[in-house]
């Protein structure tokens, strides 16, 4: 299962439609005041075409704008609650190691906080393959050494009820894990950002073709919606990138739960290094 990856920037992005859907509205209308130059009787006052062709196309995109919108909100949705699940599981884990004696459970505390920091996603990450590559990478090692510190932990001094629930507790941070990167991989194809793009660029095409086949000009409305289409372009592609847009899938909880993990051992290391009256 791969992470889905971005690798044009956010900026160029909103750069392309904005400059895009304007120009194709522009062209339309261009194209048609050639047209209606070359032949004005084909166009006199009720006998303009295409009147079904343009209300089924916009009818389409609209569709397609509807479905791609929802999908991109469900998949941000998961993110988020991907995100909480895993902070939630390291939390337990890690109380749950405490349950073991200080010799076995620090070094498993330890090891889930090493792999706790490698699970924060920092600001203003773009997800390009070669930082995606380095991030899982840093993630896989520190999650290499979870098991084998837990078999270390779980002596055959520790009771069997304990040794179950924090074995189980680490499962559930592996498991996290699964679910996390199963969010992460949803991204919309090429393809159907292909179809989105063109269905997008001919509606507001045919839309300044019809103006000059009428014989007006190419009117503030028009501009208006395409950059309404644009922002509605925009915040689908907002929506299925997790660090880099205009909202991004929070690590507060992650970032709380490293730091509780921080402060719990800083504060058993204390009291360890206290000399006893």
């Amino acid at each position: 299962m791969s992470i889905a990856t971005h690798s044009i920037p956010f900026a160029l992005i909103i750069l392309l439609f904005l400059l895009a859907l304007p120009a194709c509205a522009y062209a339309g209308f261009r194209f048609g005041s050639m047209e209606l130059a070359r032949n004005p009787a084909r166009y006199a006052e009720g006998k303009m075409p295409g009147e079904a062709s343009l209300g089924a196309l916009l009818a389409l995109l609209g569709l397609l704008l509807g479905f791609t919108f929802s999908a991109t909100l469900s998949w941000r949705e998961a993110s988020v609650a991907a995100v909480v699940e895993e902070a939630a599981a390291l939390g337990t884990a890690f109380l749950r190691a405490d349950l073991l004696p200080d010799a076995e459970g620090r070094p498993l505390q330890q090891a889930l906080l090493d792999y706790g920091r490698t699970r924060i996603v920092p600001p203003g990450y773009r997800a390009t393959r070669e930082n995606v590559d380095a991030f899982v990478a840093a993630s896989t090692e520190a999650q290499s050494a979870l098991w084998p510190a837990t078999m270390a932990a779980l002596t055959p001094q520790v009771p069997a009820p304990v040794a179950t629930f924090v074995a189980g507790g680490i499962t559930e941070v592996l498991d996290a894990h699964s679910r996390r990167v199963a969010a992460a991989s949803k991204s919309i194809t090429s393809g159907i950002w292909s179809l989105l793009s063109f269905a997008a660029a001919s509606g507001v095409f045919i839309i300044g073709n019809r103006a000059a086949l009428q014989g007006r000009s190419l009117s503030w409305r028009t501009l208006v919606f395409s950059v309404v289409l644009t922002a509605v372009l925009v915040t689908i592609e907002d929506l299925s990138r997790a660090s880099d847009g205009f909202t991004v899938v929070p690590q507060t909880p992650l970032i709380a739960a490293v730091a509780d993990m921080e402060s719990a051992l800083g504060t058993a290391a204390l009291a360890s290094a206290t000399p006893n009256p």
